[in-house]
């Protein structure tokens, strides 16, 4: 019996690590998880590696993957959404959410656009506070500093949650990435700030069937079974 083959986007990779054992507790199969940002897994799968399950955290990825490569099925498995963290610091406590954003001096950590959804969505919210506010989205743009999410991305250690190391070595101020983490983070030293209702983003996390092999087509049926739910909201996605 072949390998069974994950892509997965960097960010979904803690809840599939949970998945995958839980999985194996009823199926010993091997399982070989690649995560990394979704658009990178993409280009890759579209120059020939082998993938059996895609897991991007947003639509595009899969429409674009679709053009190449046979999807005999899809479905949105979690939904997530962006937030600004900082450090819990004095400084920080008393701000409100666009007291921190429009402040030139605190450096903006984010993903970066077209290799990662995260990024995508983040220059989508920028694109609302352009809207908004004239002249301060295209500044933000400028300001971030797109410091995961692309294949230069080095600075953050293999398996470590980038707000986490990036705001506490001192690379940044602030950075605009997934809530989810914020189920990780809580009570660590961390300051959470949601994005107003109005400029909130969500982001779609797509399962796409690449191979219609047994063991394939039972993984991705088991991702949107109540147990698989269960622990993926466990991690702090959402469901709806």
């Amino acid at each position: 019996m072949k390998k069974l083959i994950i892509f997965s986007a960097g960010s979904f990779r803690f809840v599939l690590q949970d998945l995958v054992e839980y999985f194996q507790l009823f199926h010993s199969w091997d399982i070989q998880c690649v995560c990394a940002p979704a658009g990178l897994l993409r280009e890759r799968i579209e120059k020939g590696a082998r993938c059996d399950l895609f897991i991007s955290a947003n639509r595009e990825n899969i429409d674009r993957l679709r053009q190449t490569n046979r999807i005999f099925r899809q479905t949105v498995i979690a939904y997530n959404r962006l937030l600004l963290t900082t450090l819990d610091d004095v400084k920080f406590r008393q701000k409100t959410f666009f007291e921190l954003l429009f402040d030139r001096t605190l450096r903006l950590a984010t993903s970066t656009p077209n290799t990662d959804p995260c990024g995508d969505y983040t220059w989508e919210f920028f694109d609302k506070i352009e809207q908004r506010f004239p002249t301060e989205g295209e500044a933000l743009k400028q300001r971030a500093l797109q410091l995961v999410g692309n294949e230069n991305s080095t600075i953050v250690p293999k398996g470590e949650i980038a707000s986490r190391y990036l705001l506490s070595q001192g690379y940044a101020e602030m950075m605009l990435g997934y809530a989810h983490y914020q189920a990780q983070l809580t009570g660590k030293g961390f300051l959470f700030y949601e994005l107003p209702k109005e400029f909130s983003i969500r982001a779609d996390y797509m399962s796409a069937l690449l191979s219609d092999s047994r063991q394939t087509v039972l993984f991705f049926d088991f991702l949107c079974g109540e147990e698989a739910q269960r622990i993926i909201q466990n991690h702090g996605f959402y469901l709806e």
